[in-house]
């Protein structure tokens, strides 16, 4: 799937919204809705307990550097919004652009390391959850 056909593409095609530099689009890879569903199968209802929560409702700066200061060794993560809607993309991308990805009120997001370990979640409240074991 191209990424102007992937459902959520305005987000990051539409200077309405945000308007993403072309090599990051280029970055951006749609999951077909067979591999969506099948990564969506292995959300967890709950988080674990224990985990890491980051208020990112006060500080979009603090926000990116939390997370790019994150031990994460995957190049590429994978974000699932629903059972049919999921990209891959590189983690750098996700630590600069978050906000274009995670939407307050309306989104509630999943996000998985390339070894398929879901570690981090994103909470319509604006708040996110980090599985520290998992990474």
């Amino acid at each position: 799937m191209n990424i102007n056909d992937f459902p959520l593409s305005w987000r990051w095609t539409e200077s309405s919204h945000a308007k993403l530099p072309q090599e990051i689009l280029d970055g951006l890879q749609p999951l077909n809705e067979e591999l969506a569903q099948k990564l969506s199968s292995q959300i967890p209802v709950n988080f674990p307990v224990g985990a890491t929560r980051l208020d990112a409702s006060a500080d979009n700066q603090a926000t990116t550097e939390w997370l790019s200061k994150l031990d994460v060794k995957s190049k590429l993560v994978t974000i699932s919004w629903k059972c049919d809607t999921a990209l891959a993309l590189p983690w750098t991308t996700f630590c600069k652009y978050w906000d274009d990805f995670c939407y307050p009120s309306s989104d509630d997001a999943d996000l998985f390391l390339e070894n398929g370990q879901h570690f981090l979640r994103w909470n319509h409240y604006e708040v996110f959850e980090l599985d520290l074991s998992a990474i």
